[in-house]
């Protein structure tokens, strides 16, 4: 072996501990960002989870439905994860120097940041999956298992402080403990939707009968108002009784079990959405929301290796006392990618081509960042 091969050798050896050494920081501080930021994102969703089941859904239901909405978490969670992670173990190597020794070895900037750029790559393509297949099944799957718990058990419908619309009926509960309710309002709707009677009671008691697929209330002291159905033309002559214990059914399982679920298009896969994109511009159909929505995954698929070309070059450049400055700017730059796609949500009505917004901060992010760092790189 020559000298030449031999140093060579040593250069490439010293180059692979270097990546290992960088890229065990990385990934450490990647889930680390990745599993406080979840929690705290799903943190948002536990108090709804205790409601639910002090309602009395079941907690195997619960467990589901906590695990369905890990996948639509991580769409927000991982860009953000990379983006602290790039800057606070590229920032530290920056204040303690460790950069310039390496370049100083003859380690170039590119060889140094390799494994981010890899790891950049490799949570895109995680990313990809969760926007187009995986989150959107979990989100259809989570909204299907909340409906369904409604039709199995319809007393969790009763939410107090909420209209709750039932087979010919609205009803709302200000105050509910177990199956006593409080503060109660019953609307009787007619077949065209128009409100034919109003009940009001201070209290009353809910069962349910899950063999008729029944809900029963019994309403104490309760007022009622109905519609005189003799009253002739549209004269609004109105009866009232008050004083009155009542008891009566709605019947919820035939129309609740004959609803279909509507899948919206954020509980769409990629192919039926591309699949819905043609149908609809076959029959003449608007489909700006739909591309808007495609673009808009697609976008944010690419967001973590935009965010990583964003974080680095922030994190060099800080010096020893401005790591948390440099995190800081990164993050609000962050959040201008998601103020982008608000704005482009909100001219998806507008026709043209509103996705142009949502690409917008990711080729400015991933330019300006590639543009750094081969400013960088040429020191």
């Amino acid at each position: 072996m020559t000298a030449a091969s031999a140093s060579a050798w040593v250069i490439s050896s010293e180059v692979k501990t270097l990546n290992l050494y960088i890229a065990r920081k990385l990934v450490a501080a990647t889930l680390a960002a990745i599993g406080v930021l979840t929690f705290v994102l799903l943190s948002g969703n536990l108090i709804k989870v205790f409601d639910l089941l002090a309602r009395g859904v079941s907690a195997p239901a619960l467990g589901r439905f906590i695990l369905y909405l890990l996948p639509v978490a991580l769409n927000y969670t991982l860009p953000f994860s990379l983006l602290i992670s790039a800057v606070l173990v590229f920032s530290r190597l920056s204040a303690d120097n460790e950069i310039i020794a390496m370049r100083a070895s003859g380690v170039s900037l590119w060889q140094v940041i390799s494994p981010a750029l890899l790891l950049g790559i490799l949570l895109s393509v995680l990313a990809f999956w969760l926007q187009m297949d995986l989150g959107p099944r979990c989100r259809f799957r989570m909204d299907l298992l909340l409906e369904t718990e409604g039709t199995r058990n319809p007393l969790v419908l009763l939410e107090p402080g909420r209209f709750i619309e039932l087979p010919g009926n609205v009803i709302y509960v200000g105050r509910r403990e177990g199956n006593r309710l409080y503060d109660l309002h019953v609307y009787g709707l007619s077949g065209s939707g128009k409100v034919v009677r109003d009940i009001t009671a201070h209290e009353g008691m809910v069962t349910l009968d899950e063999a008729a697929e029944t809900i029963r209330l019994e309403l104490r002291d309760a007022v009622v108002v109905a519609a005189d159905p003799n009253a002739p033309g549209d004269a609004s002559r109105l009866q009232r009784v008050a004083g009155q214990s009542l008891e009566f059914p709605i019947e919820y399982g035939r129309q609740l079990n004959r609803n279909p679920i509507a899948s919206k298009f954020r509980q769409m896969d990629a192919a039926a959405m591309l699949g819905l994109i043609h149908a609809y511009a076959e029959r003449g159909i608007d489909t700006t929301p739909l591309r808007l929505e495609l673009h808009r995954r697609l976008s944010l698929a690419l967001s973590p290796f935009a965010f990583l070309l964003l974080g680095i070059p922030i994190a060099i450049r800080a010096r020893r006392a401005e790591p948390a400055i440099g995190l800081v700017m990164a993050m609000a730059l962050a959040a201008v990618f998601y103020a982008f796609l608000t704005l482009a949500q909100q001219f998806s009505g507008a026709g043209g081509h509103p996705e142009l917004l949502v690409w917008l901060p990711n080729i400015v992010y991933q330019a300006g960042g590639l543009y750094a760092l081969a400013r960088l790189a040429r020191r």
